[in-house]
C-alpha cells in the first residue's frame, strides 16, 4: 500500500509531449517551482520533431536525479502516451502535466492535502484564448455518479493515487484517457475536488485541446438554437454505432452497483437502447435530475426544459467518442 501520508508522500509527475518546444519551458519551470518537495519528473516523449527532446535533456542536465526521461519508438497519440507513461512512475502520487500550461506553486500541495482517501483529486483550472488578462476561472462540476455523460475532470487538473492509476487493467485506447480514469475512480473509492484555480490550462491553434475539439462529419453550427433539439436525434443514432461508445456504457452498466447508484446505473443502460421509447425514459429522468445531469444545472422550468432534452443536446455535435470512427 502506498504512503498517503501529506507530510511524507512521494509525488511523480508525469508529463507526455509532442512538438512542445513553444511552451515547454514554462511548464517545466512552474513545475520546479513548486512549494512540495518532488519524487520524479517523468517525460515521455512521443516522438517530437521540433526541439523538445533537446529541452528535455538541457532540464535533465539541471536535474539528473530528479528527471527520467522516455521517447516512444514510433508515435502512439496523447492517449496512449499518457496510459503508458503513469506505469513509468515510482510515487505513491501521479500528477498528471500537459507540455503547456502553467501550474500555480501549491498545486500539487493543496491536492496532496485535499485527496484523503480518494483514488483522484481534480481542481479548477484558468483558461483563456489570448493568452492575456483576465483569466476565466473554469469551475468543473461536483462529482455526482449521475454525470456520466462525459468526462468533466481532465488530465491536467488530475493528482491520482499510483497503486489506482496502475492497477486498472482493462483499457480501452477508444476511450481519452482522463475519461477513463474520473470514472473508474468514481466506482472505486471516489473523487474530490479542490475549489480552487491551481493551473493555466492555454487553448491556442495546435495544442492537443483544439485538435481533439475540432469538428468532423457530424460538424455542429456556431452558435446552436434549435439544431441540438433536431439535428441531435439523428447524431445520437451515429453515435451508438460506434464501438467505443457501447463499450463504455456496457461497461457502466454492469459495473456501477445498482443498490447504491441507482439512477447512474439506469442511465448506462438507457444509453445503449436505440428504440424511441427508451429515449423518452432517458429524457424523463434527465429532467427530473437536471441541476445533476446538466452541466449548467440551469434551475426552474428552463432547467426541466433542457434537463429533458439534455440527451440530444449531449449527442448534437459529439466529440467525447471521436478516437473511434
Amino acid at each position: 500500500m502506498h504512503n498517503t501520508d501529506p507530510q511524507t508522500a512521494k509525488v511523480s509527475v508525469v508529463m507526455c509531449t509532442y512538438n512542445g518546444e513553444r511552451f515547454l519551458k514554462e511548464q517545466m519551470d512552474s513545475i520546479l517551482g513548486q512549494d512540495f518537495p518532488l519524487h520524479e519528473i517523468v517525460v515521455q516523449d512521443d516522438q517530437s520533431t521540433d526541439g523538445t527532446w533537446e529541452i528535455l535533456e538541457s532540464y535533465k542536465a539541471a536535474h539528473p536525479v530528479l528527471f527520467r526521461l522516455y521517447r516512444n519508438e514510433s508515435r502512439v497519440g496523447f492517449n496512449v502516451n499518457f496510459r503508458t507513461a503513469m506505469n513509468r512512475a515510482t510515487g505513491d502520487f501521479i500528477v498528471l502535466s500537459d507540455q503547456d500550461d502553467i501550474w500555480l506553486p501549491q498545486k500539487i500541495r493543496r491536492q496532496v492535502e485535499t485527496i484523503g482517501e480518494a483514488d483522484l483529486c481534480y481542481t479548477a483550472y484558468y483558461t483563456d484564448k489570448e493568452f492575456v488578462q483576465p483569466l476565466k476561472e473554469v469551475v468543473s462540476q461536483p462529482p455526482y455518479f449521475e454525470y456520466v455523460f462525459f468526462g468533466d475532470y481532465l488530465g491536467h487538473t488530475m493528482l491520482l493515487r499510483t497503486d489506482f492509476a496502475q492497477g486498472i487493467d482493462d483499457w480501452d485506447d477508444g476511450i481519452y484517457y482522463d475519461w477513463w480514469l474520473s470514472l473508474r475512480a468514481q466506482l472505486g473509492r471516489g473523487v474530490v475536488k479542490v475549489d480552487e484555480a491551481l493551473n493555466w490550462h492555454r487553448h491556442y491553434v495546435g495544442s492537443a485541446t483544439t485538435r481533439v475539439l475540432k469538428k468532423g462529419r457530424w460538424e455542429p453550427v456556431a452558435h446552436p438554437t434549435w439544431q441540438p433539439y433536431v439535428y441531435g436525434y439523428f447524431h445520437r443514432l451515429h453515435l451508438q454505432k460506434k464501438g467505443n461508445y457501447q463499450r463504455m456504457y456496457s461497461y457502466l452498466a454492469e459495473h456501477i452497483d445498482k443498490r447504491k447508484y441507482p439512477i447512474p446505473a439506469k442511465i448506462a443502460r438507457l444509453m445503449l437502447k436505440r428504440n424511441p421509447f427508451s429515449l423518452l425514459h432517458l429524457c424523463f429522468i434527465c429532467s427530473k435530475y437536471h441541476t445533476r445531469v446538466h452541466p449548467k444545472g440551469h434551475k426552474g422550468l428552463k432547467g426541466y426544459f433542457r434537463g429533458f432534452f439534455y440527451p440530444l443536446i449531449f449527442s448534437y455535435g459529439n466529440n467525447f467518442f471521436k478516437l473511434e470512427k
